[in-house]
């Protein structure tokens, strides 16, 4: 009887065959032929899980229970985020975030349950999203192209606090959320993936993009 050989399982991010794949083929101009050339650097950045928490915003049991395990309150404002540390938790709606953390998503989802009291529900996204972080001087001319949404008008906010927005990223939906170092993140899902890095290789030519997978 032959024995049954114990096979490595490698997991694919979602850009992962977009890894530094360019607008411009590598050595047909030596302008961009180097990372910091680049006028947009798309990098697709790994987390532990993404968590979609709904919830009563307004029982302060349950959003003293969700600071506690997450170290960081969940945001109330329409169109902010909080973060601490790896932990970004991004305000969708009135009672509905989405979380991002270096953390094993079936402990913290436990961890959660445990502390809250009532009804809440979370629900484990991060096979079906990847986040994505957008670099460069080019990124305002990107962002400008991919949406009618103002980023402009966003200033900065308070340690610790950001600003997103759900919305239509080129014909996909993005959540966009802005960083301290002048970057933006996008949180995609991993059906639109292709089609995104597609889209911003094309959209960048002008400055050039480069993607990085995770």
């Amino acid at each position: 009887m032959s024995k049954l050989r114990a096979e490595t399982v490698t997991s694919e991010s979602p850009l992962h065959y977009f890894s530094k794949i360019s607008s411009h083929s590598e050595g047909s101009s030596q302008l961009f032929n180097g990372d910091l050339e680049f006028g947009v650097v798309a990098k697709e950045i790994g987390l532990g899980c993404q968590l979609n928490l709904r919830g009563d915003a307004s029982d302060e049991h349950f959003l003293a229970g969700a600071e506690v395990v997450l170290g960081v309150a969940l945001p109330t404002v329409p169109g902010t985020y909080h973060y601490s540390g790896d932990t970004v938790v991004y305000w969708l709606g009135p009672n509905e975030w989405v979380i991002t953390s270096a953390t094993d998503a079936l402990g913290l989802e436990a961890s959660l349950r445990l502390e809250i009291e009532g009804h809440i529900a979370i629900v484990d996204v991060s096979g079906g999203q990847t986040l994505v972080n957008l670099r460069g001087y080019g990124v305002p001319t990107i962002l400008k192209k991919a949406s009618g949404y103002d980023f402009g008008i966003w200033t900065g906010g308070p340690p610790g606090a950001g600003r997103c927005v759900q919305t239509t990223f080129a014909k996909a939906t993005a959540i966009v959320a802005n960083r301290t170092n002048g970057s933006f993140d996008l949180i995609i899902r991993r059906s639109f993936s292709d089609y995104v890095a597609q889209w911003l290789l094309d959209a960048g030519q002008e400055v050039g993009c480069r993607i990085e997978s995770s």
